[in-house]
Order: structure tokens, then sequence, then C-alpha cells
């Protein structure tokens, strides 16, 4: 084969495959900007011309892959994952998910049936001596995921461990900021997105390093180590939280099927007998608090465009306002999108915070970029704007 033969549209295509390892023809056309009867074309020439490209239908859906870069085999110390080569293995794989999720979900609510204690209530929000409060948003960890350097394609730059070292950096840098504004009592909003989960899409197990239940167990640890050195440091901690996208274990993404929450959950748990750490999850992907004399909503940010200026980005967003009728110096923050930014409307402000992990190849075709980073918020009653601090973790 010469792929100097190749037309234009030959090449995107199976360049695009290259990359992505399974997609479908709509998701490829997306992509290279090519029609969806095009796209059916081209792979039907590259197959005739002798590339290996594999197929295989889901249902109405058919999924393509090129045979090329698909060997690699993922090792970690304390878990060996490896990673599908066939998108059947994928399916295989997303439906042994669905029934990992459910045999812990029905594991916790055992645990709870089981308790005999009263839920533990949560502390109203106690400011420091000078009527300031200390709001960390965390979001977007997506423990599990596996980048890979752009440029070289074959150093790995992010996975579970690194994910785990950059959480202990951004817990220590978030005590010194702490200590720095005299603030002991701290608000954690969890905004989701916290595992990467393995079936958000139909080629996801292509780009994890671990099964879900194994990022479910690693996000869980670094959290809880997190939120115990905050305890053990004699910060006391409220965290709020609502589920992101990508921990869903079925394409309906209903409310409470989400790997986020299992890890919500967990934490719950862990800290029930712990007077100073205090932590309520709002299940879906939306909640309001409190904090002084200033309303928060949580909202993991999918259906949030990249601007709220534009005319959906802006509609979203007043929307989400008047829901909650959110006043004067009120804040909405999100995630998802991991690129840190601030905007206001009508008095009111969106946070977007970023993510700890590195930029992915997707972000880059997209021509995104963002330093792994999350944000640490000083909110002062003598004031209507919040006082932002961008906190780097590498």
């Amino acid at each position: 084969m010469n792929e100097n033969k190749l037309s234009n549209s030959q090449t995107l295509v199976l360049e695009t495959l290259k990359n992505e390892n399974a997609l479908g023809y709509e998701e490829i056309a997306e992509i290279t900007g090519l029609s969806y009867d095009g796209v059916r074309g081209r792979v039907s020439e590259l197959k005739k011309m002798g590339y290996e490209i594999g197929k295989i239908k889901d249902g109405k859906n058919t999924f393509v892959s090129y045979k090329e870069n698909k060997t690699k085999l993922i090792n970690n110390k304390e878990h060996s994952y490896r990673r599908p080569l066939e998108m059947k293995d994928a399916l295989i794989r997303k439906s042994n998910a669905v029934e990992d999720f459910y045999g812990i979900t029905d594991f916790l609510d055992k645990i709870k049936k089981n308790k005999c204690k009263k839920e533990k209530k949560l502390k109203l929000s106690a400011p420091s001596e000078d009527n300031k409060y200390g709001v960390f948003l965390l979001s977007d960890l997506h423990f599990g995921e596996i980048i890979y350097d752009y440029n070289t394609g074959d150093k790995v730059v992010y996975n579970s461990e690194i994910a785990k070292t950059r959480v202990k950096i951004l817990t220590q840098s978030i005590l010194e900021k702490l200590k720095k504004y005299k603030i002991n009592h701290l608000i954690i909003t969890g905004i989701g997105d916290i595992v990467d989960g393995d079936s958000i899409y139909r080629n996801h197990l292509f780009g994890v390093d671990k099964s879900a239940i194994a990022q479910t167990k690693d996000a869980t640890e670094a959290l809880s180590n997190m939120l115990r050195t905050f305890a053990n440091k004699g910060i006391t901690v409220e965290m709020y939280n609502v589920r992101g996208n990508h921990g869903i274990t079925n394409y309906k993404n209903l409310e409470e099927d989400n790997w986020d929450n299992v890890v919500y959950d967990m934490l719950s748990i862990i800290f029930e007998s712990n007077e100073n750490v205090s932590i309520f999850n709002f299940k879906g992907n939306e909640g309001k608090i409190s904090v002084g004399n200033k309303n928060i909503v949580l909202y993991h940010g999918e259906k949030m465009s990249s601007q709220i200026k534009t005319s959906s980005g802006l509609r979203e967003f007043r929307g989400i306002c008047g829901k909650h009728k959110l006043s004067d110096g009120d804040m909405v923050v999100i995630g998802h999108l991991h690129e840190f930014g601030i905007e206001t409307d009508q008095g009111k402000i969106l946070i977007r915070n970023g993510s700890i992990s590195d930029t992915s190849e997707y972000a880059y075709r997209l021509n995104l970029y963002s330093e792994p980073m999350q944000v640490l918020m000083i909110l002062d009653e003598t004031s209507n704007y919040p006082t932002i601090l961008p906190v780097n973790v590498k």
C-alpha cells in the first residue's frame, strides 16, 4: 500500500481512525468535516485498497476501526488492565461495567440500611473571624484516563498514578492559601467527572488505564486522604457534590447511574463519624448551596456552551439563574470544559473550573489547551465579588 496515492479525504478518514481506534460514521463526519455518505464511501474505498478496516454493528449503528496502533498494553502496579483490541470487546466491557455499577450501589444501599445512627446533619457554614469563606472548586479529575504526549504519541503524561500525585500537590497548595487568608473552614464543591468511567462513548475503553471500579477505588482513596489532611490540620470541611457526565453506566445518562455518585457515597460512609467533615450528595448534575450571604449553584456544565455571551450559552445561564432565583453577586460554578474562566451577566457570576489532567488529543484537535489547575475562591460578605485563586498542580 502506498499512502501517497490516497486522496485528501481518504487520508483524513484514515488518520482519524488511527487516532481514535473505533468510531461511528457520524462521529467521523463530525471530526473530518466530510458528509456521512462521503465517510462511508471513503471507508469502503480504503477497505478495497487493502487497509485493514474493521467493522462491527451495535444495533442500528456501525463502528469502524483501523487495526494499526491498537496493541498497547497499559500496566499498573496494582492493576493490569488490557485495552480492548476490538470494538466487540468494548461492548462486552460496557455490559460488565453496568453490572459492576449495580453491584457496588446495591452494596452501598445495604450498608446504609444497616446503619443504626441517624444521618448526620450538615453544619452551617462558619466564616473566619473576618467573615471570609473558602470555597474550593473540585472537578474533572478524570481518574483512569490515560493521555499520551501529543507530539510524540508514546509518553504517558496523565494516568491514575499521576492523578494521585496531583491531588496531593493540590491539597498542600490549598492548605497554604487557607493559612495565608486565615481561614479554618472550607466548603468544597464536587462538580463531577471525578472518574473517567468506561462507557460514556462507544470506544471509551481505548482511552482508560483501568476499569471503572479501579478508578472509583483510586479516586475515593485520593479524596479521602485530602479530606483527612484538611481535618488533621484543624480545618472543618463541608463537601457538596453533583455528578459529571463521564461516569455514566449507560447512554441514557440517568440521574443516579454514575460512578461519581459511588465515589461520593463512599466518602459519606468513610466520614460519617468524623465531626470535622460533612458530606452532602445531590445525586444529579445540579444543586444549590448558601455560603454566607451568597447563593452558589453547582452544575457540571455539559450542556453549557463555551461562552455565555453566545445566544445558546446566555439562554442556558439565565435559565439556571432564574430557576434558582439568583441575585446580584450570586454564582454558578461549572466544570466540564477543563478551561478556567470567569464571566458575568446581569450581576451574576459564572466561574469555570479547570481540570488536573493534561490536554487530551481530542482537545488539541479542537484547538483547546489548558494547564492542569483547580480554583479556590475567597468569599467576603462585604463584597459582591469573590477573590479567585487559580491553583496549578503541575
